[in-house]
């Protein structure tokens, strides 16, 4: 179960057809195969909005729809032949272009910014001054 999607919403964009088409797998493991091409496209989107917003993003139509993007473009590329069609190339093209947009803080969800993970918190520690003054560090 994606984060920001589904198996069957995929399907449903893609068609049955299409999508066992190209995934080229025993149908017991097509459900597999589109979760595992879900969780990286939902990375790719997370690895974008490390950056502003904390995990799991909010539920938003756009994470959704960039997610399913992205997923289909590599559904597509792993399909039979190499070609993959320009119009699902021009639609993962627009939405590298929106997600460094989301990246740079040219563009936000509509939820707003959240606070990044507390991973760089700083904690006041008695005495630690004196070890990383301005003459301590004078030569890093």
């Amino acid at each position: 179960m994606g984060k920001y999607t589904s198996f069957e919403l995929f399907r449903e964009r893609v068609t049955a057809g299409r999508l066992a088409n190209l995934a080229n797998v025993p149908e017991e493991e097509l459900e597999g195969l589109v979760e595992g091409i879900l969780s990286r496209a939902e990375a790719v989107v997370e690895s974008f909005a490390a950056v502003r917003y904390a995990f799991p993003l909010p539920q938003d139509e756009m994470v959704a729809e960039w997610t399913l993007r992205i997923a289909e473009y590599e559904l597509y590329k792993r399909g039979p032949g190499t070609n993959v069609p320009a119009k699902i190339k021009d639609s993962y093209n627009d939405t590298m272009e929106r997600l460094a947009d989301l990246s740079a803080g040219r563009l936000q969800l509509a939820t707003g910014p959240l606070p990044a993970s507390s991973g760089g918190m700083s904690v006041d520690v008695p005495g630690m001054e004196r070890h990383f003054d301005p003459e301590n560090m004078r030569f890093y």
